[in-house]
């Protein structure tokens, strides 16, 4: 029994050592060398002795080229020769740390980084190699033990080779020689491992093999026919110690036969003494010694000893699994911070959310595996543009759903650290190994026109066959600027310099670089690439429900949960000429789609397709098609409107106000075609017509009441824009079928048809504001429209057209009860008279005097009588021609007189009918006609007689009054002839004309006469 615990604890490392030394295997070895004392000041250059001590941990004795170098240059040749010290051991490295070290030294702008890693960054770097090494060498050592440890279980021989064999081929080969009868339990348990994962293997070698083999002994001890029940349950307690010696603390086979022979009390304590102290075995050893019962020994032995082990060994291998995720995530965060490994990224996240062997497996072997990319380029035919090695020159080619393999390895590239500066990288052709991108130096870059100087920023890239010379090696390594939405390659030679392609989306003049992206070795379909790289997309689109849907030019869509997203294409002018530019949006399931799908998705619109998104006051949804030649095709959704198209002019103009959120808001119909020609598009807030004469516009309060009136049909189409009128801020609009003003003081008034014509022709100056709408007149019939200056007011019946009534007539009018009276609906405007104005009506007429007179209102009589008298209302007396008959009475410019009525020949008067019951009045004596001396307008001009000639002197009215009476009126100067100087009518009274007052003087009645 051992005096000291602590001694177990180097019994596996001396037993598991000895049993792999005596198959034959051989492990490296590393010496670690103490690191020199730390410089004394930061800022220092390093000496030759610190360089010598830095270039030894690579082999490497230093010469003048070595010593010569800068700080960074010698730290770069460290890097290298560690590289070339570790290319052919991909698997096993033995200088990993000191190159992740150089490089991350030579990140640093300066010499201070690198003359710190050479002073002792590069003897940490080592101690952290010799420890990854010594640690890959102790889990080789522990991988060959177990398996040892299973051979010599089953009696199976132990040679290198088979302890080289993968865990899976270690089992077949365990089932494949394991003795048929005497590892039953063994074999079988080995063909269920092979059926499980790569942990239930490890599980099976580490502790199910010696479980089963347990049960093999169990069974053969069993089937001995020469032991006795009692020897047999002896040797199956021995059986039990020499496995548990053998499992549990490892020790070699002697000293396991030396302790299965021991009690169990005793087997127990010296397990306590040979585990390593802390360990699970220990503790459960522990825990039985403190007991201190048969039955506590014995359930030790049986079970509790393997369990404890299987704990120490899952304790050990979490211990190994979490240092194993930290080197994963610090190479992680090199590779993210690289902006050119995104594989490598996806690969470490891969096996962080994996199994640990998963992790094991990364470390090993998916690190170097995950390095090459391609290089996709913003060009002007679109983001989804790749660099591909076309025989020697890198050229763009878009993405295609029908790349075939040769050309998918066209368009990748292996991604090194960089041939001249491991900070950089260089990108070797995967279609033609050892092939560089280099810096083209034999091309120039002139300026595209006369115009311009010379390009200083943008260079060109060719593919070439590496020569092994330093300039090769400069040529070919590109340095990384940039963030994680694109990055920029530049020459290390020249930093202010960039890589460009033909093609791309650069501008050299300006130094505006060509932006880069790694991207997976195959190249995502863009619907794919853009979903993965947006978690706000993801979220809003869902997960895919299909394949994309892609056409003969590999463009479509590709559905998700809650939308789909579009592949598009669009031509693009950039510097002289024509792009197609290939882009990805998204549309989202509901109206807008609907309506996107109804009027024949992208194909039928063109144009470059935007993301649906919010409407700008957040109500909506819209998608916007920028159209060649400019302006958009919209497509927009309002929760109180649905989804409707506004594009081209109306579009424009819609867009241009302010959109939704401008006056006119959202549309409610789509655009509409009115006649020939002749288009518009309904908003909430107005209307938007386009005609070959341009844009009309309607809104607010004009479009209320356009709407009011049925819009088109009720207005026609707009003549102009909304304008100002008048002088106190009315506004107003003009339509083919009528107008709508914003008055003052009586809000919004549409005039339409005639009515509108007439206040138009008329005008503002002389009517004022239309006071209301056309409303209904009393008699329900035709219409009428009052305005705010003279009383004016116009009227229209269904079979006039409309006629505007102004002032006294108009008030005169509106006293008789305007349509409802005697006259009916006017049939003229105001018309002048020689001394006053008129309107006439279906029925009568209304005359105005500015001359003395009144306003009347009138009808013109029709005399039937062939011959009359003329009889004085007032005086009683009648009209004769003043002078003697047969004398003065017969001439010409005889003058009229009033006299005694006797029915004399003076006093006859034969009447004329001259249409439109205007007459002549013939003199029975005289035979001449009855006449207003020269024509003369005044009043007082003497009525009389001349030869007839039924000029418009001689031109005579007879018209009603009130009373019944008529007035005897002229047609030429519209006033009437009345008695002259009332009251006063005796015989002889002259008489004149005057301006019509209604005046009983000036009213007559007809006596027939035969």
């Amino acid at each position: 029994m051992p005096t000291a615990r602590h001694q177990g604890a180097f019994t596996r490392f001396i037993v598991g050592t000895a049993m792999v030394a005596a198959a034959g295997v051989a492990l490296p070895e590393v010496a670690l060398a103490a690191p020199p004392q730390a410089a004394a000041a930061a800022e220092d250059p390093s000496n030759d002795i610190q360089r010598a001590d830095a270039a030894a941990l690579v082999g490497v004795t230093l010469d003048p080229d070595w010593l010569g170098q800068t700080e960074r240059g010698f730290v770069a040749k460290i890097y290298y020769k560690a590289d070339e010290l570790d290319r052919n051991r991909p698997l096993e490295p033995m200088h990993q740390k000191k190159r992740e070290a150089a490089i991350a030294a030579l990140a640093i702008d300066g010499e201070e980084a690198s003359s710190r890693f050479i002073k002792t960054g590069i003897h940490a770097a080592h101690a952290e190699d010799h420890r990854l090494i010594t640690e890959r060498n102790e889990r080789r050592r522990a991988e060959y033990e177990t398996k040892a440890k299973a051979l010599t279980a089953i009696s199976l021989p132990v040679n290198e080779t088979v302890l080289a064999k993968s865990v899976y081929d270690f089992i077949v080969h365990i089932d494949l020689n394991a003795h048929t009868h005497n590892n039953m339990a063994v074999r079988a348990a080995a063909r269920i491992a092979l059926q499980g994962n790569a942990e239930a293997q490890w599980d099976f070698l580490r502790v199910g093999i010696h479980t089963e083999h347990r049960n093999d002994t169990n069974r053969l001890i069993q089937e001995r026919a020469d032991k006795t029940e009692a020897e047999k349950e002896e040797l199956r307690k021995e059986a039990a110690r020499l496995s548990v010696a053998g499992f549990a603390i490892q020790v070699d086979s002697a000293e396991a036969v030396r302790l299965s022979k021991m009690s169990n009390q005793q087997f127990v304590w010296a397990v306590w003494n040979a585990a390593p102290n802390g360990s699970e075995v220990y503790k459960s050893a522990e825990a039985a010694v403190r007991v201190f019962t048969e039955a506590a020994f014995t359930a030790f032995i049986n079970e509790g000893a393997v369990a404890a082990r299987l704990r120490d060994i899952r304790n050990h291998l979490a211990r190994v699994d979490e240092e194993r995720t930290r080197q994963i995530v610090e190479l992680r965060t090199r590779a993210d911070k690289s902006l050119v490994y995104p594989e490598l990224v996806k690969a470490a996240d891969a096996a962080l959310a994996g199994t640990p062997d998963d992790r094991t497996e990364f470390l090993a072997t998916g690190q170097y595996q995950h390095r090459t990319q391609t290089l996709r380029i913003n060009a002007y035919n679109g983001v989804d543009s790749y660099v591909a090695d076309h025989g020697g020159t890198p050229v763009i080619v878009p993405w295609r759903k029908d790349t075939t393999e040769e050309q998918k390895k066209q368009q990748q590239w292996k991604i090194e650290p960089g041939l001249s500066n491991p900070e950089c990288f260089s990108f070797q052709s995967v279609s033609r190994p050892h092939n560089y991108l280099v810096r083209d130096t034999g091309r120039y870059r002139g300026a595209p026109d006369d115009a311009r100087v010379p390009v200083n920023y943008g260079v060109d890239g060719k593919v070439a066959p590496t020569d092994g010379t330093s300039q090769f090696k400069i040529d070919a390594t590109w340095c990384v600027r940039g963030n994680a939405d694109a990055i920029v390659l530049r020459p290390v030679g020249n930093m202010e310099k960039y890589l460009t392609v033909t093609g791309a989306d650069h501008d050299s003049f300006t130094n505006i670089p060509a932006k880069w992206d790694a991207e997976p070795p195959t190249p995502l379909l863009p619907m794919d690439r853009r979903y993965n790289s947006d978690a706000n997309l993801r979220t809003s689109l869902g997960k895919p429900t299909g394949e994309a849907v892609l056409d003969a030019n590999n463009l479509g869509y590709k559905p998700y949960e809650k939308g789909r997203l579009y592949l598009t294409s669009d031509m693009v002018n950039t510097g002289g000429s024509d792009y197609r530019r290939i882009t990805v949006h998204v549309v989202y399931n509901g109206p807008v789609l609907d309506k996107f799908l109804a009027v024949g998705g992208p194909n039928a619109i063109q144009g470059e397709l935007f993301d649906q998104v919010p409407t700008k006051d957040g109500k909506g949804q819209v998608i916007r098609i920028g159209r060649p030649g400019g302006g958009y095709y919209h497509i927009i959704w309002g929760p109180q409107t649905g989804a409707h198209v506004v594009y081209g002019a109306v579009g424009n103009t819609w867009a241009a106000s302010g959109g939704e959120i401008g006056p006119y808001g959202y549309p409610v119909t789509d655009e509409i075609t009115y006649s020939p020609g002749v288009v518009y598009s309904r908003f909430t807030g107005g209307t938007i017509q386009h005609s070959s004469s341009g844009i009309k516009e309607i809104k607010g309060e004009i479009h209320r009441k356009f709407a009011a009136l049925g819009f088109e049909e009720g207005l026609g189409l707009a003549y102009g824009a909304e304008a100002p009128f008048g002088t106190e801020g009315a506004r107003w609009q003009m339509f083919s079928g009528g107008s709508v003003i914003i008055t003052p003081r009586n809000g919004t008034v549409a005039l339409t048809g005639s009515i509108d014509r007439k206040y138009h022709n008329v005008g503002l100056a002389k009517l004022g504001y239309p006071l209301s709408d056309a409303q209904p007149t009393a008699d329900g019939v035709g219409k009428v429209v009052n305005f705010s200056l003279g009383g004016a007011a116009i009227y229209q019946h269904p079979t006039t057209n409309a006629s505007l009534v102004y002032g006294a007539i108009a008030t005169k009018y509106r006293e008789l009860g305007a349509e409802r009276s005697f006259l009916g609906y006017p049939t003229s405007d105001e018309t002048a008279l020689p001394k006053g104005s008129r309107n006439t009506f279906q029925n009568g007429r209304i005359d105005a005097s500015n001359d003395g007179g009144t306003t009347n209102a009138y009808q013109t009589t029709t005399v039937t009588h062939k011959a009359v008298e003329i009889k004085g209302v007032q005086s009683g007396r009648c009209i004769q021609t003043a002078g003697l008959i047969g004398q003065e009475a017969l001439n010409n410019l005889a003058a009229m007189e009033l006299w005694d009525c006797v029915a004399g020949v003076k006093q006859i008067w034969d009447v004329v009918s001259m249409g439109n019951n205007v007459y002549g009045l013939k003199n029975r004596h005289s035979g001449k006609c009855l006449d207003l001396r020269q024509g003369e307008l005044h009043n007082l001009n003497p009525i009389v007689q001349y030869d007839c000639h039924f000029g418009s002197t001689q031109q005579w009215e007879f018209t009603t009054a009130a009373n019944g009476t008529l007035a005897l009126r002229s047609v030429h100067s519209a006033k009437v002839v009345e008695a002259y100087n009332p009251p006063d009518h005796g015989n002889a009274t002259a008489v004149r004309q005057w301006a019509d007052r209604g005046d009983p003087w000036q009213r007559w009645t007809l006596v027939p006469m035969n």
